[in-house]
């Protein structure tokens, strides 16, 4: 899969494990003390807890399980940051104690900082300083200064202009909406209307609060995923929404937009 699908990824040592539980789970750890100094340094999983279920892991590759479970992580550095990191992630729910690793090194003349000047609009809040945003299959980003409003404008214009394409599905729409409920992307009372026009809706009323770039990324991942497990052509929709939101904010705002658009 990996060599397949992200073929620019670099693959380090290969762990083996083997699950506690029959119907257990592999949880990385986060919040355990680190031996090694970590200073000015963050790391920052997508969600929490963050858990890899064996039913997912077996059977990934079947008709129900297109995608691998992954886990996101962003890693961010300051200027003055220790320059190498290495950060334990403890493995619990495996039989036998094992860690994992993020080796990263201090990437030197990164752009300066957000300002800092009072006069500043409110809206800098919007502004972040991006390090590295890393997946479990692998994948990184430059360091960069985002405008993650700048991105989130590029991401409605692209769904905007497949809005008919979108609203033109109108079978498994049922299916749709378990997809993106079980994804917690819509609430039960959306879900309940089975209409795109309500999901599509919702969808951009979340995008709106997001205020870092891993989490616009995160949530477009979860919504294109949602059209990939309907099949058919909802996953040919997610596909050609994904190459077009990719395309754009490159184009646009000269940005790699990490998400994932293989079914």
């Amino acid at each position: 899969y990996i060599t397949k699908k992200h073929s620019h990824a670099k693959t380090g040592q290969h762990i083996y494990f083997r699950f506690k539980d029959n119907d257990g789970c592999i949880e990385l750890k986060f919040d355990t003390p680190q031996k090694k100094n970590i200073t000015d340094w963050t790391i920052d999983p997508h969600v929490e807890p963050c858990r890899l279920y064996r039913c997912d892991v077996e059977n990934f590759g079947s008709k129900d399980y297109p995608l691998p479970p992954s886990c996101l992580i962003s890693v961010y550095e300051s200027p003055d940051a220790v320059p190498t990191l290495h950060y334990s992630i403890p493995l619990e729910g495996v039989a036998d104690p094992v860690s994992l690793y993020i080796l990263r090194s201090l990437q030197r003349n990164l752009p300066p900082p957000p300002s800092t000047d009072p006069t500043t609009s409110s809206s800098s809040s919007n502004v972040v300083h991006e390090s590295t945003s890393v997946s479990s299959t692998g994948g990184a980003s430059p360091s960069a200064t985002v405008d993650v409003n700048k991105v989130k404008k590029v991401i409605n214009d692209v769904l905007v202009a497949h809005y008919a394409a979108l609203n033109s599905l109108k079978t498994s729409l049922s299916d749709l909406a378990s997809q993106l409920y079980a994804a917690h992307l819509i609430s039960d009372e959306v879900r309940e209307t089975r209409s795109m026009e309500k999901f599509i809706t919702e969808f951009k009323a979340s995008l709106s609060f997001k205020r870092k770039l891993p989490k616009v990324e995160e949530h477009c991942q979860k919504f294109l995923n949602s059209f990939i497990a309907v099949r058919g052509s909802y996953a040919d929709a997610a596909e050609a929404l994904g190459e077009d939101w990719i395309k754009a904010v490159k184009n646009e705002l000269g940005l790699d937009f990490n998400i994932d658009i293989d079914d």
